[in-house]
């Protein structure tokens, strides 16, 4: 309890000392300047949501794809919806976008059992960051070619990259090789652990052979899955272009990717701080100024997407409610 609370406490303190950052810099850029940038916004707004609903959906249809392949078929609708919610989640969780990933083999355990569900969404999850490590090397290499890149943004960007294909490697080494062995080495030190291991032996097992059916077949069919990750992160420099644009502060295709690339780098870097109040703020700030335009177009552009993610958080929290009251938590 001690410890439960001694992180609560933290995690409200950066909190805390993000949001008086943020009040900084809104301070110091100036306040009138970021409200004339987002007047210019009305039903904007509302493309710039449908794109993030876009983007959601293909990733929605990437994890279809894997469980349709491999086990055995969910509406994609339903999947739709649990990623809308999911995503919510991963956004509220200082857990490196895993916590609401976490859900979504319990969310449709109705349909599919969970020695079923959960390889599917970490194989997705396996494939979406494999996605992320193609995306990033595709806008820094176009940065370089294309554009002059702070030296400040360079390093952290391929340190991000190499963490993230580090961790491919990680998940991958862990899957092949059995959720089982996994869990008992990394639960070696704690008896308990091992107790709650040893109790669902047939449950792990089971998930271990679902892992080597994943990992016995072609692996081309992990292309398609892949290919709608990738979809879903074009769309998200598209919402960059979009925003900037209405900003005055139009940018190419290839400079909406660099500025793509640096933000999830920043995301990746950061994704302990509850909310990244104000870190997030400066790197959008960082990326719009190395691109020649002023500080309050780089934060009017992170006020916006926070906007855009409060939207869509609160549509998935109604569609969270409405599913918890249609199918009564089984005990």
């Amino acid at each position: 309890m001690t410890a439960q609370v001694a992180r609560k406490s933290i995690q409200t303190a950066l909190t805390a000392i993000g949001l008086i950052f943020l009040l900084y810099l809104l301070h110091r850029i100036g306040l009138a300047a970021v409200r004339d940038n987002l007047a210019h916004f009305g039903w904007w707004l509302a493309l710039i949501c449908a794109l993030g609903v876009s983007w959601l959906f293909l990733q929605a249809c990437a994890w279809w794809k894997i469980q349709d392949t491999f086990f055995e078929r969910v509406p994609l609708l339903e999947l739709f919806r649990v990623k809308m919610i999911s995503d919510a989640f991963n956004l509220i969780l200082p857990s490196a976008s895993m916590g609401g990933d976490a859900m979504r083999a319990f969310l449709i355990r109705g349909r599919v059992p969970l020695r079923d569900g959960v390889p599917a969404v970490l194989f997705d999850k396996t494939v979406e960051f494999a996605a992320s490590v193609v995306f990033l090397m595709s806008g820094l290499g176009l940065g370089l070619l294309f554009l002059r890149l702070p030296q400040a943004l360079i390093i952290p960007s391929f340190v991000s990259v190499a963490v993230t294909a580090a961790g491919i490697v990680v998940l991958v080494g862990m899957q092949r090789r059995g959720v089982t062995s996994s869990l008992l080495k990394l639960g070696a030190p704690f008896p308990k652990a091992i107790e709650w291991i040893k109790s669902r032996d047939s449950q792990l097992h089971a998930m271990d052979e679902n892992f080597r059916l994943l990992y016995s077949g072609r692996m081309t069919r992990a292309l398609p899955p892949l290919l709608l990750h990738l979809g879903s992160r074009l769309l998200g420099a598209v919402e960059f272009m979009v925003v900037l644009a209405v900003l005055g502060a139009p940018v190419s295709l290839v400079q909406a990717l660099f500025i793509s690339t640096i933000v999830t780098v920043g995301n990746t870097v950061f994704f302990l701080l509850p909310g990244q109040w104000g870190v997030m703020e400066s790197v959008h700030i960082l990326v719009v100024q190395s691109l020649g335009y002023p500080p309050a177009v780089g934060l009017s552009l992170s006020i916006i997407r926070r906007i855009r993610r409060l939207v869509l958080v609160g549509v998935a929290m109604i569609l969270f409610t409405a599913r918890s009251r249609q199918q009564p938590a089984r005990p």
